[in-house]
């Protein structure tokens, strides 16, 4: 083990601690998820980067999720012609090259889930944690859901959530902002594949990752004090809003779904680009200095940064991603690291940082998911509000842990970056 990698171990414990010192009740810690989680992530970890045979599987996965998503480019270049092909002479536009995948891949999900694939797994997988975990059925449920899913995820245990204790509802919040769903996964992909081909494959990985190290942040941070309602459930049933009638409808609600995402993707990146632009021409205007709050947000990640594990030469333009990521959301960030790696950026911090990356972990997300678990059980609106700061900073405690891992587990290993 080089001594990047064992900067990722530090760096790994060192994002514990800090969840730790953030803890509301340090003594009524229940140490079963925290070191089953660490547990279950190594294991997951060594599996992806240390069994060649595994390792394969999961790079022929990787290439079928990039296949299918350029396959499914006939239909974006159908309704938008020249302007939705990848080489357009336009050069990149979001509006028609990418965010179209959202609708796309959210359709498919919707029917993966009338066929019962996607059900099937969420609750083998909602066993697994409960049991080696020790943790409540509906959380468990609500936190495998989110491997596929974003905000809708809380539908799965909207019966439960009225019941549910501050300890559960904080893994809700921090599970679902620091994973990402299969859809807007596909925007990613679409921006690293050329010169990141195992990309699907990792940004999958690391959201399986981010699962059980979601349990290890937050039940550090907000530690179960009370006994949930489902503390001896192992798999609770998944909420039957979510079903659809018959393939076609599961395609078409699923296109719908996907459209009221993508427009949602695209009206916050305007509003909120739009108003750091205000904003940092207003500093720029007092203080004489350009880009002044990214810079800020640069200096503080930079430490986290650092104890990620990437290359120290790149120290400084992975902190400006992941704080560029805080008030922009990840898609500004994962375009800079497109660019990183298409200008020849080290493999390393470009593995690290496409996990440290992978999730909702911003204001915008804080608001979304807060308000939307809100307005499935309005009497935990209250609770809700007050636990959305702790949660974004869990968040992104558990994006960088995953990053961290990662690191740990990469030292040069031929096919998992190209």
């Amino acid at each position: 083990m080089g001594m990047e990698n064992l900067t990722s171990m530090a760096g790994f414990f060192s994002f514990c601690l800090f969840a730790w010192l953030l803890s509301s009740s340090r003594r009524k810690i229940n140490w079963r998820p925290v070191i089953g989680g660490i547990i279950l992530q190594f294991m997951l970890a060594a599996f992806l980067f240390c069994v060649p045979a595994f390792r394969g599987l999961f790079l022929v996965f990787s290439d079928i999720f990039t296949n299918l998503l350029e396959f499914s480019r006939e239909g974006i270049i159908f309704v938008f012609g020249e302007l939705g092909k990848k080489d357009s002479p336009q050069g990149m536009i979001l509006a028609f090259q990418v965010f179209p995948f959202i609708i796309v891949f959210s359709s498919l999900m919707a029917f993966l889930h009338y066929i019962k694939v996607i059900p099937s797994v969420v609750k083998f997988l909602a066993r697994i944690i409960s049991s080696t975990l020790r943790t409540s059925g509906a959380e468990s449920l609500c936190a495998a859901s989110n491997i596929f899913a974003g905000i809708e995820s809380a539908t799965a245990v909207r019966p439960y959530i009225k019941d549910m204790t501050d300890s559960e509802l904080f893994l809700i919040l921090v599970t679902g902002m620091s994973t990402v769903a299969s859809s807007v996964m596909a925007l990613y992909v679409s921006f690293l594949s050329d010169t990141f081909p195992a990309i699907a494959g990792h940004l999958i990985s690391a959201s399986m990752i981010s699962i059980p190290a979601s349990f290890v942040i937050a039940k550090l941070m907000v530690p179960e004090t009370s006994v949930p309602l489902t503390a001896n459930v192992q798999s609770c049933e998944v909420s039957p809003e979510l079903e659809a009638k018959s393939a076609t409808e599961s395609l078409v609600s699923g296109a719908d779904a996907g459209y009221k995402l993508a427009v949602g993707v695209a009206v916050t990146l305007i509003a909120f680009i739009g108003i750091l632009g205000i904003v940092q021409g207003i500093a720029a205007h007092v203080t004489g200095q350009e880009r002044i709050i990214q810079k800020l947000l640069a200096y503080i990640f930079y430490p986290l940064a650092f104890l990620t594990g990437v290359s120290a030469s790149d120290v400084p333009a992975a902190a400006d991603m992941l704080g560029k990521r805080v008030i922009l959301t990840e898609i500004p960030a994962y375009l800079d690291l497109a660019a990183f790696s298409r200008a020849g950026g080290n493999p390393r911090t470009v593995l690290i940082i496409s996990y440290a990356l992978c999730g909702f972990s911003h204001i915008a997300s804080m608001a979304i998911f807060v308000g939307g678990i809100g307005a499935l059980a309005p009497s935990k609106i209250s609770t809700l509000s007050k636990l959305g700061v702790r949660a974004l900073i869990g968040s992104t405690l558990v994006t960088l842990m995953t990053g961290a891992v990662a690191g740990i587990f990469y030292w040069g290993q031929s096919g998992l970056i190209k």
